[in-house]
């Protein structure tokens, strides 16, 4: 397994080189220019023990007299679950049954006014022996816009603890930066299931050393019967700080695929 999964990884970040393009749009930021999304403030009350917003518990009998429970985002209202351990993972639904143990999720909403874009980030503890579903803090931050493409493809970045996150929507799967510790060659995948957006995170611990990080997404559909073309792209993001930089830089670029 271990071979398989670096050489997938290898296999990836090699595409990401040779993959035709149509058509490039990139930028590059300073790390400072990246706003930090902060912890989440704890609920004041009646928030805490009030239904969360944006997302819905349903629970029905699943084998013998154990019940299922499935978690759902409101993706039509712009909210995803995700999950950051290893590699991020978006998700429209998550499920466990009532016997398995309680979990802390994070649910995140991007929106678009007058011309900004934000992230909300809501924590929700879910109690699976009751399908209790409860906030225990919520934060947000304003996300700064790295592409944007003819197209339609607008990518975003914000600072996340010790990383670089870069978002985007109608996102498929992708490949984070290689975390501290792993085995060399490992990179974590990023999956996302039935999401509006997804995103990618770049160690900006040492910038010096470079961090990569790639998504790969779809737009609607164009044309009909035999002309219908899914128009795909390539989002690479990279980290880094040469010599004559003050500070780390953000370098993204998008490709649409021929």
């Amino acid at each position: 397994m271990r071979a398989s999964y670096t050489l997938s990884a290898t296999v990836v970040v090699a595409a990401s080189l040779l993959a035709p393009s149509e058509a490039r749009a990139g930028a590059t930021a300073p790390l400072s220019s990246l706003a930090a999304l902060p912890a989440p403030a704890p609920p004041r009350t009646p928030e805490a023990t009030a239904a969360v917003v944006g997302v819905v518990v349903k629970s029905k009998d699943g084998y013998g007299s154990t019940r299922w429970h499935d978690v759902n985002a409101a993706t039509g209202r712009g909210y995803c679950l995700s999950v950051s351990e290893g590699g991020y993972r978006w998700m429209s639904s998550w499920g466990t049954s009532a016997k398995g143990t309680a979990s802390d999720l994070d649910l995140d909403r991007l929106t678009e006014k007058d011309g900004k874009a934000t992230l909300e980030r809501t924590r929700v503890h879910f109690e699976p022996s009751d399908g209790a579903l409860t906030t225990r803090g919520r934060s947000q931050v304003e996300l700064r816009e790295v592409a944007r493409t003819p197209a339609g493809v607008v990518v975003w970045a914000f600072r996340e603890g010790r990383d670089v996150v870069v978002l985007a929507r109608n996102i498929e799967r992708g490949v984070e930066a290689r975390r501290p510790g792993a085995d060399e060659g490992m990179f974590p995948f990023v999956s996302s299931d039935g999401c509006p957006f997804a995103g990618a995170r770049l160690d900006a611990r040492k910038a010096e050393g470079g961090s990569v990080a790639q998504l790969t997404g779809a737009l609607p559909p164009v044309g009909t019967g035999k002309e219908k073309v899914v128009p795909r792209f390539l989002v690479d993001a990279s980290l880094s700080r040469v010599g004559r930089d003050p500070e780390p830089m953000l370098a993204v670029r998008v490709r649409m695929r021929e």
